[in-house]
């Protein structure tokens, strides 16, 4: 009753819109959530398969949502990322765990790993984005999931004006794979927030085959449609 009350004083908002949340409503309103345009997870995600090819073998490459300059999707990772909304990612990543397990996909992976961030930048930020999608995902499809395998040993710029070229030669000196026999055979899905270029991914990918694993799949939150 006492949190019935509170929450009707002081609602808490849609972070998209920032309209009040409805009752049982978490971070996304459930119009804004139905409205964030999605790919279909059951078609063959050729666009991004060709961001690997000749660089790294890819099992599955998914991504979730229709990334764009501007559109909701951004505004999104926006909180996701820079405004101390982890649980945003987590919840995301529930729903997208569910429809991966609706397109067959529940029973494909052994592991889940998140992309690294460096522990300075992660200090600053006082958490990993990558890391919440992965605790997501992992309670969904009751896989488990671990941010000590994938480590980035080497603090970065910002990769954003660099070529692919150049992100995929800076990548290869950064990362770096520890507890090599929790993935020695496995199945591993490796997820990021959003793919651009694809190098930092397929250099992860490299690195943990080399290492010993099965196979690579790739989730991403989004990538630009």
């Amino acid at each position: 009753m006492l949190r019935d009350f509170i929450s009707l004083l002081f609602p808490s908002s849609c972070i998209i819109t920032q309209q009040p949340l409805a009752k049982g409503e978490k971070y996304i309103s459930t119009h804004c959530a139905h409205q964030l345009p999605k790919f279909d997870l059951k078609a063959t995600h050729e666009e991004l398969h060709k961001k690997f090819y000749g660089i790294v073998t890819i099992k599955h490459a998914f991504a979730y949502y229709k990334f764009s300059k501007h559109n909701n999707v951004q505004k999104l990772l926006h909180q996701l990322k820079y405004n101390n909304c982890p649980e945003v990612g987590e919840l995301a990543a529930q729903w997208y765990a569910y429809e991966l397990a609706e397109a067959g996909y529940a029973k494909s992976f052994d592991l889940i790993l998140p992309v690294p961030l460096h522990k300075t930048k992660q200090r600053k930020r006082g958490y990993n984005q990558c890391d919440s999608i992965a605790k997501g995902m992992s309670a969904v499809l009751e896989i488990p999931w671990h941010d000590k395998v994938l480590i980035k040993k080497k603090h970065t710029d910002s990769q954003t004006r660099k070529t692919r070229m150049q992100r995929f030669a800076n990548a290869e000196e950064v990362y770096a794979i520890h507890h090599e026999p929790l993935i020695k055979g496995k199945r591993i899905l490796l997820v990021d927030d959003v793919i651009t270029t694809g190098a930092t991914l397929s250099v992860c990918a490299h690195l943990l085959l080399q290492h010993g694993c099965q196979e690579v799949s790739i989730a991403a939150l989004a990538t630009p449609a």
